[in-house]
């Protein structure tokens, strides 16, 4: 399992934390069908590296390139 925290340090001073890919996919789960809307959108402000945008857009592309959509 990848580590969350990447130094106590930077918790401290920026109040950087990651969210694991395991809570990631329970929480996108609750919101399952709007992740798999493609009007749907997504604010997500403190991006960081992308742990939450990167799957939704993943999820909405597969989607729609199954279903045979033109995005």
């Amino acid at each position: 399992m990848a580590s969350q925290v990447v130094s106590k340090k930077r918790i401290a001073d920026h109040g950087e934390v990651f969210t694991a890919e395991r809570e990631v996919n329970a929480m996108l789960d609750l919101v399952r069908h709007e992740t798999e809307r493609i009007e749907s959108r997504f604010l997500e402000p403190a991006c960081g590296t992308g742990n939450f945008l990167v799957p939704i857009l993943e999820k909405k592309l597969n989607l729609n390139f199954i279903e045979g959509m033109l995005i």
